[in-house]
Formats: C-alpha cells, sequence, structure tokens
C-alpha cells in the first residue's frame, strides 16, 4: 500500500485540501473486545498523512530538500468501535497553522457513523531547524496565512504548554532533551 501512496493520482491539492483513504478493520487489527485495538488507530494515520503529502506535491519537496515532518503531539477521542472487517475511512485535514506548527485532523468514519477524531500537531524539521509552516503552505499551493485556528486547537495548544511547563519542571537538572 505504501508503494501506492508514492504514485499519487488526481489533481495536485492544496495543503487545505482534505484526503481520505478507505480501510478495513482485519481480524488482527482487533483486541479482545473485537474492535479495531486502540494502537492501530495511530498507525493508520502515517499513511494518510503520506497520501497528502503526496497529493499536495509536498512529498517530492521534502525529500528533494531533505525536510523531516515529525508528530509532535497527537491525542484522539474513541466515539463508536470499529468491528473486525468493517470498512471505514480516514480523513485528513489541515486545520492552520502557527508560527512551528502545523495542525491536523484526521476523522474515522463509515457510513453515517464517526467512529473516532484525532488532533495533531505536526513540524517540518530542516537542516538549520524548524521550516516556518508558511513556507510549506506556500510549497503545496496553499495561502501563506493561516485559516483561523478552531477554539478546540487553542485550547488543546494551552494544554499542551501546561502539559510542557509541567514536565519541565520535572525533568532532572542535566538531563538531555529532544523536544521539536
Amino acid at each position: 500500500m505504501l508503494l501506492r501512496l508514492w504514485r499519487t493520482r488526481g489533481a495536485r491539492l492544496t495543503i487545505t485540501d482534505e484526503v481520505s483513504l478507505p480501510f478495513r478493520a482485519w481480524p488482527l487489527d482487533c483486541d479482545a473486545n473485537l474492535h479495531l485495538t486502540n494502537g492501530r488507530y495511530f498507525s493508520l494515520m502515517d499513511p494518510v498523512r503520506i497520501y497528502h503529502l503526496g497529493r499536495t506535491g509536498l512529498l517530492r519537496e521534502l525529500l528533494r530538500r531533505r525536510w523531516q515532518p515529525v508528530l509532535n503531539a497527537v491525542e484522539i477521542t474513541f466515539i463508536r468501535p470499529l468491528a473486525p472487517l468493517q470498512r471505514f475511512s480516514i480523513s485528513l485535514r489541515v486545520l492552520g497553522w502557527d508560527e512551528k506548527y502545523l495542525y491536523l485532523e484526521h476523522r474515522f468514519e463509515s457510513p453515517g457513523t464517526l467512529h473516532a477524531v484525532s488532533l495533531g500537531r505536526a513540524a517540518f524539521l530542516g537542516r538549520d531547524g524548524v521550516v516556518a509552516p508558511s513556507v510549506v503552505a506556500a510549497l503545496a499551493g496553499g495561502p501563506q496565512k493561516s485559516p483561523p485556528l478552531p477554539e478546540a486547537i487553542r485550547a488543546w495548544q494551552r494544554l499542551l504548554e501546561d502539559k510542557r511547563d509541567h514536565f519541565r519542571d520535572s525533568v532532572p537538572v542535566g538531563a538531555a532533551s529532544t523536544a521539536v
């Protein structure tokens, strides 16, 4: 499937355009409760992000410039379970960005049912550090100015800052940090 994602077809999309890929909840992806196991949601979002990068033309640019897309934070809300062999889709849209991060929304849906929603925060790392999301957006043919971030994202930003401050205070002096 990964090779299929590298050969994206169709009209080129901008960074704020939504993409969606079909999936199935295979029995080995399910747990003892007979639904898609929690950890599998996270790994299934990866190919959707790669597909989005391909459809926007960013995948080629990232490889050419040797930039690395890095997921910095992710949270998920489970709403309805996905049963073994159930078909569903995962959509991705970029909600907006600030000076350092892109904010993503993934939706797990089957016809008429929302199964889960995830928020993600991603950065692009270049040789000289974090690449401004406005530069990335421009390469993808989108606006350099972010759409207004939803209140849910701003609340999540505050929560992430509080967590960062909490854990910064609990890290022993001299401990290494690799935070993005």
